[in-house]
């Protein structure tokens, strides 16, 4: 009876530090998914400072505020908005924040975007909730011929931050001192446990 209580007690602790482990690894799940009020495709357009294809030559940065992820991007054809080869477009990294996801080096996409002077910013929010499936066809039907840029240079990343790079790999080295410290703890409670069946 005596030594049932201290094997229960190791049990029970083992299922806390298990449970904790997984909270810190995994991390706080998020509030609510992304929420949006559904638009048409006419109010996108009236909305949008800017609908252009661009593709993502590297990132430029976070926000200050870590709001997003900054690229350099290269406009290929606009439709709406300003006409150049070069724009900072930002988007949130975190989907359920109803950013678009980590952009890739050389991704092409249509965006719905806004901003003015170069700098441009878009979110799951602004696309329309329904399209034709040659959604740039129907952008041409209702706005004209888009001006192609894809003749001019491309842009360059000049100096791109790895901060992004740094936060990883301080989450990794996080993990990897809770994954130490859990096994340390696991060790100890197993000892604990063989410790207490040889005194029964």
């Amino acid at each position: 009876m005596t030594a049932g209580r201290p094997v229960y007690r190791v049990r029970s602790a083992l299922v806390l530090l298990a449970g904790v482990m997984l909270f810190c690894l995994v991390g706080i799940p998020y509030a609510r998914a992304c929420d949006c009020m559904p638009l048409s495709f006419e109010e996108a357009v009236e909305q949008a400072d800017m609908i252009a294809e661009i593709t993502i030559v590297g990132e430029s940065g976070r926000d200050s505020d870590e709001w997003g992820i900054t690229y350099v991007a290269a406009v290929e054809r606009v439709w709406k908005g300003e006409e150049s080869r070069e724009i900072r477009f930002t988007t949130a990294e975190a989907i359920p924040s109803c950013g678009l996801g980590r952009l890739p080096e050389g991704k092409t996409l249509l965006v719905w975007a806004s901003g003015a002077d170069g700098s441009y910013s878009s979110t799951w929010c602004a696309i329309p909730a329904e399209t034709e499936d040659d959604v740039r066809a129907q952008l041409t039907r209702e706005l004209g011929e888009p001006a192609d840029l894809s003749d001019q240079p491309m842009p360059s990343v000049d100096e791109p931050v790895r901060g992004a790079d740094i936060g990883v790999l301080l989450v990794v080295a996080a993990a990897g001192l809770i994954l130490l410290v859990g096994v340390a703890a696991l060790v100890g409670a197993v000892i604990l446990v063989r410790r207490s069946a040889r005194s029964r």
